[in-house]
């Protein structure tokens, strides 16, 4: 009887399911189904009704005719499929197949299940086909064969017997093919719309909800909400605005009085309401807690970061929220986006050394900074291992006399380390080290060449340095070849920076057992005086900032792509502005020079909104930079008897001629060799001897 009833399987489809979760548990009997009770939904009712409707409209099937023209009509859509075959009595050649009179002998339709969604349309097509010649094959062995009309071309290649299989048809279609060589048919095409019947069948009660297969999820990070600056609260240099107080005692505690103090708080000999013996900070003073991060963090603190800021802040005030408030400041200080963020290394190794004795590991390392207006250009960094205490020392070349002089010196103070840790630099691996080493007594280990991750301690503090010295040439407002005057406050930020590393202490703490005196110092005294502990363990947090920007933004740039540069530039140079915003790539452009260039989104990260204030200190700000500008024209030379060197005046492309600026021929025979000899053949004997003696160097 189902074979008389219309599209039965998707019409049924409700009842079937809950019949199936029905008899999930139990046995799939007559005797079991008749003994459960079920409720049935509303539209497992109407899927009931329509059932009923099916057999009061169950077609009239003919008997098969051997003399008949059998014709047989396969559709199929996304979700099912459906087959019909019928028979004609007078089959007229000359008329089309839909005025043909049919008689129906059958009809089949189902749904598609499980992996079969997610055929392709041409596997979809032909499933009908071969499911009907499979199970309904008692009808279409006929004398005379019978006639295929499907509406999809494709078919007509894969299974018409004279054409041939075109090599890319899959495998499955091909074993399909096959199953149809023993039958005798006629493929034709038969367009959609004429293809009524079948057509209809495989699309009925198409308002069936369709399921969805989840095959994969992908994660992302919701992207955090870009920071709106004020024009009117863009201060780059906030120490030294001639309208910046300094907070006072008298003033804090007017602010206290305005604001009911907690219940625990109690008052000092000062007047000052203290909570757990630090000094409370009314949540509503937003100005004085303001200027209070300011002198924690900007100045000779050298933007060490939001640790180091909350370290400082929570010795002497209780203020409320001080994480949240700490990490808004350091977010929206413009001098710090120029110095932090860059490519993070991922480390195979750690450190093969594990040391939690004062003085029982000595890391050294010489870092290069580059020229200097002396002959100092480099810095020889001494670092104990378990305190994080440094001493940086300044000298003229990288070798084994500094070296010994420094580790001497250290000895002189503080001791002997047992263990020395070093690269493999000939300035470390000497007879002279290998004696010093012998005498004072001491093991001296070497970590493998290119693999400075293995002495990852004291390349850690190396980037503290630059970070640092980045950050106060900017602060200050000075040449980078005056880095020698910033090394004593550079080696005191890194003493007395309270690290989450050591359990928020300082190493000149942990080292020297002195207390670490505060930035706000000046403003309230106290601490205690105590000999810390080093801690067995500290954590390490890291983590990451998402941004993006559109056109009519300032971002800044990152110097990762300059083959060679200073070591004391910063490491985003900006703002520049955003003019296109293309692909994978924004075109920015330069607010001093004015130049236009192609960046990846990679090389550029959020700096402000449209709404930046461009004032002339942010200008001199950015040309500040160590912006690498072309050389236009080299117009003269002069002796300079300071530097013991000529110098020589040089033409900026894009800059006016009163930009002109008289730079060592040294530093420009490095930069531009090829202009500065072409310059020096056209000019006096005394300059081409001192320039052959400069090119040879």
């Amino acid at each position: 009887m189902r074979e008389s009833l219309i599209d039965y399987a998707r019409t049924i489809a409700p009842l079937q399911a809950l019949f199936d979760k029905s008899l999930k548990s139990g046995k799939r009997t007559k005797r079991a189904a008749a003994g459960i009770s079920i409720q049935l939904s509303a539209a497992e009712r109407s899927a009931f009704q329509s059932v009923k409707e099916l057999l009061a409209r169950s077609a009239t099937l003919a008997f098969p005719d051997d003399n008949a023209a059998t014709c047989l009509f396969t559709d199929a859509s996304d979700y099912g499929w459906a087959v019909i075959i019928t028979q004609v009595q007078n089959w007229q050649a000359t008329t089309d197949v839909t005025e043909q009179q049919h008689e129906l002998l059958t009809c089949l339709s189902s749904t598609f299940t499980g992996s079969q969604c997610n055929w392709s349309v041409i596997e979809k097509e032909a499933f009908p086909i071969i499911t009907a010649c499979e199970k309904l094959d008692y009808l279409l062995l006929r004398p005379q064969g019978f006639h295929m009309y499907c509406d999809h071309r494709n078919l007509i290649h894969v299974f018409a017997p004279d054409k041939e299989v075109k090599k890319h048809v899959r495998g499955k279609l091909l074993r399909w093919a096959l199953k149809l060589s023993e039958l005798h048919y006629v493929v034709e095409h038969i367009h959609g719309p004429k293809n009524v019947w079948a057509d209809m069948l495989s699309r009925w009660g198409g308002a069936v909800k369709r399921s969805v297969n989840i095959k994969r999820l992908t994660a992302k990070r919701k992207p955090k909400q870009r920071r709106t600056i004020q024009s009117s609260q863009v201060v780059l240099r906030p120490l030294d605005d001639e309208n910046f107080i300094w907070p006072s005692i008298a003033e804090l505690k007017t602010i206290q009085e305005s604001t009911p103090p907690p219940a625990v708080a109690v008052p000092d000999e000062h007047g000052l309401y203290k909570l757990d013996g630090r000094i409370w900070v009314p949540p509503r003073a937003t100005a004085l807690i303001q200027r209070l991060c300011i002198i924690a963090h900007c100045g000779q603190q050298g933007h060490r970061g939001q640790a180091a800021m909350t370290t400082h802040l929570n010795r002497i005030f209780e203020i409320e929220n001080l994480s949240a408030t700490a990490n808004k400041f350091v977010a929206s200080c413009l001098m710090c986006c120029h110095v932090k963020g860059g490519r993070v290394v991922k480390r195979p190794w750690g450190e093969t050394i594990d040391c939690n004795q004062r003085n029982g590991v000595l890391h050294f390392d010489f870092l290069y900074l580059g020229e200097s207006f002396g002959e100092a250009k480099y810095l020889l960094v001494l670092k104990d291992h378990a305190t994080h205490f440094v001493e940086l020392t300044v000298c003229d070349s990288a070798n084994s006399t500094a070296t010994v002089e420094a580790i001497l010196s250290w000895h002189s103070r503080y001791g002997v380390p047992p263990i020395w840790v070093s690269d493999n630099g000939s300035h470390f691996k000497n007879e002279v080290m290998s004696e010093l080493r012998r005498r004072l007594k001491t093991q001296q280990q070497f970590t493998p060449a290119y693999c400075p991750w293995i002495n990852g301690s004291i390349e850690r503090v190396n980037r503290d340095i630059l970070q640092v010295l980045r950050a106060m040439i900017l602060e200050y407002k000075i040449s980078t070849r005056d880095w020698i005057y910033l090394i004593p406050m550079v080696q005191s930020s890194l003493n007395h920076t309270p690290v989450p590393s050591l359990a928020s202490k300082a190493p000149v703490e942990l080292f020297t057992g002195l207390p670490c005196p505060s930035p706000l110092q000046s403003f309230y005294s106290h601490g205690k005086k105590e000999i810390l502990q080093i801690p067995d363990d500290a954590d390490k947090i890291e983590g990451e900032n998402v941004v993006n920007f559109d056109v009519g933004d300032y971002v800044l740039r990152s110097r990762v792509d300059d083959k060679q540069g200073n070591k004391l530039h910063v490491t985003w140079t900006g703002p520049h502005i955003v003019v296109r915003a293309d692909a994978h790539s924004f075109r920015v452009r330069h607010l001093v020079t004015g130049d236009e260039s192609d960046v990846h989104a990679s090389r550029l990260k959020f700096y402000a909104d449209n709404s930046l204030n461009i004032t002339e200190e942010l200008l001199e700000h950015v040309a500040a930079q160590g912006t690498v500008l072309a050389v236009n024209e080299l117009k003269e030379h002069r002796w300079n008897n300071t530097i013991k060197d000529y110098e020589l005046r040089v033409n900026w492309r894009g800059l006016e001629p009163i930009e002109d600026s008289w730079e060592p021929i040294t530093t420009l025979g490095k930069e531009i060799p090829t202009l500065v000899d072409d310059y020096v053949t056209k000019r006096e004997l005394a300059l081409q001897q001192h320039w052959g003696k400069v090119y040879r160097e």
